[in-house]
């Protein structure tokens, strides 16, 4: 049986890297590409947001828009139907007040990858572009799907 593209995509992509980021950095050989693999994200709602994982920042001075994709394997069967989720949210005052201190989610872009018990172990988000509005972003992930996920996201910024 020949497996869907997506699927050894993923596949790729969380084996890629010999040594595995915790947090946003410059993807080797692009100025304009920036991501982390290896992300090991574990159950966590929505509504947990002191919980939820920091991927770090994707700085986009300069920036006019980002196209956003993440991709993971969970470590188990999802218990459940449940997605493994991006949110990007302005990183400059007021908003960062917002999210520290209040626990708020200022969201400007959301995006998930689903999964389900008879899915599969491995999920990818559909692409998403993001209109830059700020000069930083935090990227922060929770997983509604009662297994660990280990994630790749990237943000590739264009000028145009």
């Amino acid at each position: 049986m020949r497996k869907p593209r997506w699927y050894v995509l993923a596949a790729a992509l969380l084996t890629a890297s010999s040594s595995l980021a915790q947090s946003i950095g410059r993807i080797e050989g692009s100025e304009a590409m920036v991501g982390v693999r290896g992300l090991q994200v574990p159950p966590v709602p929505r509504s947990d947001v002191a919980n939820m994982v920091d991927a770090g920042t994707i700085d986009t001075e300069g920036f006019a828009h980002l196209a956003v994709n993440l991709a993971g394997e969970l470590k188990g069967p999802a218990t459940h139907q449940g997605t493994v989720t991006a949110i990007l949210i302005p990183d400059i005052a007021p908003f960062d007040y917002a999210f520290q201190t209040l626990g708020l989610l200022p969201a400007s872009l959301e995006f998930s990858g689903k999964a389900s018990p008879n899915g599969g172990l491995y999920f990818m988000a559909q692409q998403a572009i993001l209109d830059v509005g700020f000069p930083r972003y935090r990227v922060l992930l929770y997983n509604t799907t009662g297994s660990t996920a280990t994630v790749v996201f990237f943000a590739y910024r264009s000028r145009h």
